[in-house]
C-alpha cells in the first residue's frame, strides 16, 4: 500500500471516530447547557416548577435529548402530575431506550394509572425482531450505519488501489465484514425508521375521557372510559377528533385536546 493510500485510510478511520463521537454527543450549546445546569439545581433544591421553566426553555430553542425527556419527566412525576410525567419518560425513551433508570422510574409512574391494559400477545420472531430494531438509540443507530458505509468503501478502495496481494485480500475480507453490518444495522435503522413512521403514540392526560364509537358525540355512544397517563396508538383524524388503539386492540374516537402526542 501507497504512502497515500495509508494517508487516505488513516483518515477514513479519523472521520468514522468523529462520526461516533457526534452521534453519541447530547450536550446542548452553551446557553442551552447552561439552562440545563440550572434546571438541575432548581430540581436538587425541590424547586420542581422552576426547574420545568429552565427545562421548557430549551425545548422551545429547538433542542431536545433523552436526558432533558428524563428530567422533565422526573419533575412531573415529583409534581403529581403522572400523564405529563409519562408522557416525556416516553418521549426520553425514544432516545436512549436502555437506560436502566429510566425503565424503572416509567414502571413506577404507570403504577399509578388506573388503567391496566395487557398487551396482545406477538410471535416470538415479531419480538426478536422489534427488539433488535431498538437494540440502538436511533441517533447513534445512524452513527454507526454511516460509520460501517464509510468503512466498507474506505475498504473497498484500499482492495482496488492496492499493488500487494495479502493487502487485498486483508482489504477485501474486512470490506465485506463491514458491508454485511452494514446491511443489518441498515436494515435496522429502514426498521426503526418506517415503524416509527407508521407508530405514533400518545399520552391521555386528562383525569378521565370518554371514548366514543364515532367522531361525533350525537352519533357515536361510548364504548369505555380510558384515564390519565394511559398510552395509546393514534390513528386517522376527524375534525378535533382521533381514532385511537389500545394495546389490548380496542378501537375508539376521543378528542384530540384530551392527549398529547409521544
Amino acid at each position: 500500500m501507497g504512502l497515500g493510500m495509508k494517508i487516505y485510510f488513516q483518515k477514513v478511520m479519523q472521520a468514522v471516530a468523529v462520526l461516533f463521537l457526534l452521534y453519541g454527543a447530547n450536550g446542548f450549546p452553551q446557553e442551552e447547557q447552561r439552562l440545563f445546569t440550572e434546571g438541575n439545581a432548581y430540581y436538587q433544591s425541590g424547586q420542581y416548577s422552576d426547574a420545568l421553566g429552565s427545562y421548557s426553555k430549551i425545548l422551545h430553542m429547538g433542542y431536545e435529548s433523552g436526558p432533558l425527556y428524563y428530567n422533565m419527566g422526573n419533575c412531573y412525576y415529583k409534581l403529581q402530575n403522572i400523564g405529563r410525567a409519562i408522557l416525556y419518560y416516553e418521549k426520553a425513551k425514544r432516545l436512549m431506550p436502555n437506560d436502566e433508570d429510566l425503565k424503572e422510574n416509567l414502571v413506577l409512574a404507570n403504577l399509578a394509572v388506573v388503567d391496566k391494559i395487557p398487551p396482545k400477545s406477538e410471535f416470538i420472531l415479531f419480538q426478536w425482531i422489534h427488539g433488535f430494531y431498538h437494540l440502538l438509540p436511533k441517533v447513534l443507530l445512524a452513527g454507526v450505519v454511516a460509520g460501517l458505509y464509510v468503512g466498507f468503501i474506505g475498504f473497498l478502495i484500499c482492495w482496488i488501489l492496492s499493488s500487494k496481494r495479502v493487502l487485498r485480500i486483508a482489504a477485501f475480507r474486512t470490506g465485506v465484514v463491514f458491508g454485511i453490518f452494514f446491511l443489518v444495522f441498515g436494515l435496522s435503522l429502514f426498521g426503526r425508521l418506517r415503524g416509527d413512521k407508521k407508530k405514533v403514540e400518545g399520552i391521555i392526560l386528562e383525569a378521565k375521557v370518554d371514548v366514543m364509537s364515532a367522531p361525533n358525540e350525537e352519533e357515536g355512544v361510548e364504548v369505555f372510559s380510558l384515564h390519565e397517563g394511559t398510552k395509546v396508538r393514534l390513528g386517522p383524524k376527524s375534525g378535533e377528533w382521533v381514532k385511537i388503539t389500545l394495546l389490548d386492540g380496542k378501537v375508539g374516537w376521543v378528542k384530540q385536546k384530551t392527549l398529547e402526542t409521544i
